[in-house]
């Protein structure tokens, strides 16, 4: 099975690789539009029956790439709702040249390992300079025609038995276009109040063996927090949806469907959002399925905080521990399910059961640290430039404790003493994106032990202002720095540097 998998990703993207190609962008800002040589419509390039497909869709000199792979059954607990899935399907949908529109995981990892490679590889593509929505709303009638084409070629037999894989790709599909315009109005209006979105190239690097589950580029992100109630007598079931706006109306989305549903098909019961965010890892646990996650597994819940913790604030954690290995705790919010308790969804905020905070995640045990200047517990955090983090110990330690926050060696911050108490509460607005380090430790050369909270407070504020140096430009007409920004039709926008400049502009 490994090698029909392979053999499936080689040939898409060899596919895009030799039947598309783009040229240089005119005054328009457009492609111009090229003779690619591409089957107009529908092609199938590989199918096979109860297990995967994969297709190109062709309109004009626009090509999308569809691919659906069958992987384990779902747990036997969602089987039983007849609107859940059967099977944790993986899916993604691409541009001409590999780049992801849409990406949904069924379970803990992808079937196919090399869509991880795949993930990694976005890095180093090119990033289009004009929206991507006539792809997106490409994606409804290539769903339409993909299945007729189906049947066309291999008959009504063959897309039965693929209807998993084609359910997985139209949850998301059918509603695209309507995807992308509420996350296009949301960005407006977010531009409208606050400035220009601006935009870094590049992303980053992996942060050790433990940051290997999905790879994420730099950018500026949300994630959604969704859930269903099972039909009667059964579990809830929950999943989150990333969505990273690279460019200026460029958007891709990322599902975790977490064993079960999908967001398509569940309401939305939170959100978190960081405006340029560093490049970063969305985490799974790596150990069994597990209903009431209290056997040494996990469930839905324990990956969709997991999912959270990672946004927030890094990999702090391997794929076995905490959420995904915790037993019987009191912080499993399913441990009551026999008892009547279904609220077993978390939610998106920091509290240590329900959110993204482990009790047992970030614990430090010091002495001696010299007012935390010596022998201190070091904690990695990944921030997002404009985002507002609240780093305290408030009511999880015991103790004179004290907390510095470092950038590249450099102290930025430190707090003593503001939680009414002993405890330490500092609030940092990172000026720039990148890893951070929590130092941990104890008033002169006492000893203190506890937990470090971390808490997105805030990433409502704009990114940093675009400042440029620049010279013999010949009025603006040679040796300028380009920014790229996306305007909406009907929408008025001033370009200004008044008060910005002590030079004549």
């Amino acid at each position: 099975m490994k090698n029909s998998l392979h053999i499936l990703t080689a040939c898409l993207f060899s596919v895009s690789l030799v039947a598309c190609s783009a040229g240089p962008i005119d005054e328009s800002g457009l492609e111009p539009e090229v003779d690619v040589g591409i089957h107009q419509g529908v092609q199938i390039i590989d199918l096979q029956p109860d297990f995967s497909f994969t297709a190109s869709f062709a309109k004009g000199e626009r090509v999308i790439f569809v691919q659906a792979i069958r992987g384990n059954a779902t747990p036997e607990q969602y089987r039983r709702d007849a609107s859940s899935p059967k099977f944790e399907v993986d899916a993604r949908i691409t541009d001409e040249k590999g780049r992801f529109l849409y990406v949904r995981r069924g379970g803990d990892d992808f079937v196919d390992p090399t869509w991880l490679d795949d993930q990694v590889l976005q890095d180093s593509l090119p990033v289009p300079v004009v929206s991507n929505r006539a792809l997106f709303e490409m994606i409804p009638e290539a769903m339409d025609a993909i299945e007729a084409e189906i049947v066309n070629l291999h008959g009504a037999a063959a897309v039965a038995s693929l209807m998993p894989e084609l359910k997985a790709v139209n949850d998301f599909g059918r509603t695209a276009p309507v995807t992308f315009e509420a996350s296009d109005i949301e960005v407006i209006e977010r531009v409208n109040q606050q400035g220009f979105l601006n935009f870094e190239a590049g992303g980053g690097g992996s942060e050790g063996p433990e940051d290997a589950q999905k790879y994420f580029i730099s950018g500026w992100y949300s994630l959604t927090l969704h859930d269903k109630d099972g039909t009667a007598g059964l579990y809830r079931h929950s999943a989150t949806r990333i969505r990273q706006l690279r460019y200026g109306g460029v958007y891709t989305y990322y599902d975790f469907c977490n064993h079960g549903d999908c967001a398509s098909s569940m309401g939305q019961i939170g959100s978190l959002s960081q405006i340029q965010k560093p490049a970063w890892t969305a985490m799974t646990c790596s150990t069994g399925y597990s209903a009431k996650s209290q056997d040494g597994g996990h469930n839905c819940h324990d990956d969709s905080r997991v999912q959270m913790a990672s946004f927030v604030f890094g990999p702090v954690m391997n794929r076995d521990q905490y959420w995904c290995n915790d037993g019987d705790s009191s912080v499993d919010i399913s441990n009551n399910f026999w008892y009547g308790d279904q609220e077993g969804s978390p939610e998106a905020n920091d509290s240590t059961n329900r959110g993204y905070n482990h009790p047992w995640m970030l614990n430090f045990w010091a002495s001696n640290t010299n007012s935390a200047q010596q022998n201190t517990a070091n904690f990695n955090i990944i921030l997002a430039a404009g985002a507002t983090y609240d780093i305290y110990t408030c009511g999880h330690a015991t103790g004179d404790t004290i907390i510095r926050l470092y950038k590249d060696g450099v102290q930025v911050s430190s707090n003593d003493d503001n939680c009414g108490g002993l405890q330490s509460y500092l609030t940092y607005t990172a000026p720039t994106a990148g890893t951070y380090q929590v130092r941990a430790g104890c008033f002169s050369s006492n000893s203190c032990n506890g937990a470090v909270r971390v808490r997105l407070a805030s990433a409502s504020t704009s990114p940093a202002a675009t400042f440029y140096s620049a010279e013999n430009t010949n009025s603006a007409q040679q040796n300028t720095v380009q920014f790229g920004y996306y305007l909406s039709r009907g929408y008025t926008y001033t370009f200004s540097n008044c008060g910005a400049s002590d030079t004549d502009t």
